[in-house]
């Protein structure tokens, strides 16, 4: 039994570098900077925010994510960003950063189209000493190298009152890495990840709108789909529900206390792993910061104001 489960401890692993090359998140519906560069610099504030997501509870070693991001409008048409991230799942790791620039065109009074580009630098890393063998000193462990990878990224944004589109690629340059060559060289490519996306917010009544929207990801000719319909009331709370096809059942909840917002989802299984899992959690947390000090409008008041998209960060 425990042989069975170092081997699967080491397929995780290796794997990892394969598929989860990008955290999953469900709460991109709040937080569209974590999926697109370009949306740097396009909200009315400048948000702070921070994710953890535990994803497959009851799984052991299953993937664990942690997220720190912020972007802010730079001048007029331009606006800048950051990303910080931690992606551990057994004995691998996946930590870096990126750093976005992004330029923004009025397309007409009341839509933008914003260009995003970012640089990452991103530490691949496995923990030997987690990795149990039968054999002392096994050359399949002793050889694994921890890689630190530069790459790039780009966004294409188009929003207005009511709608929104994107388009974004990940791991432009598909650098190849050789983290579990023995003797020969093997090849271990960072593939690039493509979402296209969009949405659009239909007004019910003085207070409520209703938001369905789509994204599909693209990444080795493999190509998964999310649809997904939320419910803002009062630009305060929101409810929404997302189904990624073959994966999982999302339900998403969202509160904007003025200068924070607070959302919450759980993934329920619809694969064969939800056998094995009882679902991921992920909770999400933003601070609205002011751009300028030149507004004195309060704070309650300006949410208000906010794009319809009010609960995306």
């Amino acid at each position: 039994m425990k042989n069975i489960l170092t081997f699967t401890l080491l397929l995780l692993a290796f794997s990892t570098f394969k598929s989860q090359q990008i955290g999953i998140t469900s709460q991109y519906l709040l937080n569209d900077f974590s999926i697109n560069p370009a949306v740097a610099g396009t909200k009315t504030y400048s948000p702070l925010s921070v994710s953890f997501r535990r994803q497959w509870t009851g799984i052991d070693e299953a993937p664990v994510t942690q997220n720190l991001m912020y972007h802010t409008s730079l001048g007029e048409s331009s606006g800048f960003g950051g990303h910080v991230f931690n992606d551990a799942s057994g004995p691998s790791r996946r930590t870096g950063f990126n750093t976005t620039f992004a330029y923004n065109i009025k397309t007409s009074k009341k839509t933008n189209l914003s260009f995003g580009l970012s640089g990452s630098l991103t530490q691949f890393s496995i923990n030997r000493d987690r990795l149990i063998t039968e054999i002392p000193n096994d050359i399949a462990i002793v050889n694994l190298n921890n890689s630190l990878i530069a790459d790039c990224n780009f966004g294409i944004y188009w929003s207005g009152v009511r709608h929104f589109a994107g388009f974004s690629a990940y791991n432009l340059f598909e650098n190849k890495t050789d983290i579990t060559s023995l003797t020969s060289p093997i090849t271990n490519t960072l593939n690039r990840v493509f979402y296209t996306y969009g949405g659009y917010n239909f007004k019910i009544g003085a207070i409520i709108e209703l938001q369905p929207s789509m994204i599909i990801r693209t990444m080795n000719n493999i190509i998964q789909f999310d649809a997904n319909l939320k419910l803002a009331v009062k630009n305060t709370y929101s409810l929404a529900i997302s189904y990624r096809n073959k994966d999982a059942v999302a339900f998403i909840g969202g509160i904007n206390l003025g200068t924070t917002t607070v959302g919450y989802s759980y993934d329920l299984g619809v694969s064969k792993m939800k056998t094995y899992s009882s679902g991921s959690h992920e909770i999400f947390l933003c601070y609205k910061l002011k751009k300028d000090n030149k507004s004195k409008t309060p704070w309650k008041s300006r949410n208000r104001v906010y794009s319809s998209n009010s609960l995306e960060n």
